[in-house]
């Protein structure tokens, strides 16, 4: 009788160990996303940057009144 409530005492605490490592496992992940996901963002709007020294580019060209003019 006595082996039978050890069994599934060991068993509940198996499956408590599991679900807290899962979970550990989960916020630690979401939390490195999302310091990658900042330094990612960061990165990519410094490169996105214009130029200050640079001069504006040129619009581009109206295609609408090129194709009204040529038939």
């Amino acid at each position: 009788m006595r082996l039978k409530s050890v069994r599934g005492q060991t068993l509940l605490e198996y499956i408590l160990l599991v679900f807290m490592i899962a979970v550990t496992i989960a916020i630690i992940i979401r939390n490195t996303n999302l310091n990658i996901l900042r330094f990612w963002t960061g990165l990519a709007n410094m490169v996105s940057k214009p130029c200050p020294t640079c001069e504006s580019p040129q619009p581009p060209p109206n295609l609408d009144n090129a194709r009204s003019i040529s038939p």
